[in-house]
């Protein structure tokens, strides 16, 4: 049963859009965008650091302003949310398109 109703979703456009759309308007914080792209677990020595570095290069801030955010980032701005379900939205499109050795810069 669900598998039909996935299929008939998916095989509307507009359903489809929508879903995106609302997926866009959900805010990701911090910790479930490193959580989701840092590629190392998070009780690994320098997960904090990576984390700090993906969040810098997604949301175009510097590593400076990210790490004065507090220990779990619980300060940040929340603008920073939405860039953050973006970059996410982003990843997800390049890991699923890009071929794995096309060139990342």
């Amino acid at each position: 049963m669900q598998l039909r109703i996935n299929r008939a979703i998916d095989s509307n456009p507009q359903t489809t859009q929508y879903r995106i759309d609302a997926l866009s308007e959900k805010p990701l914080e911090p910790l479930e965008y490193c959580q989701r792209w840092v590629e190392m677990s998070s009780d690994e020595r320098g997960y904090r650091k990576a984390c700090i570095a993906a969040l810098a290069e997604a949301t175009g801030l510097s590593e400076r302003t990210i790490g004065n955010w507090g220990q779990n980032f619980e300060r940040r701005p929340n603008y920073v949310v939405h860039i953050l379900r973006m970059a996410d939205m982003l990843n997800q499109i390049r890991k699923i398109v890009l071929p794995p050795d096309y060139p990342q810069k």
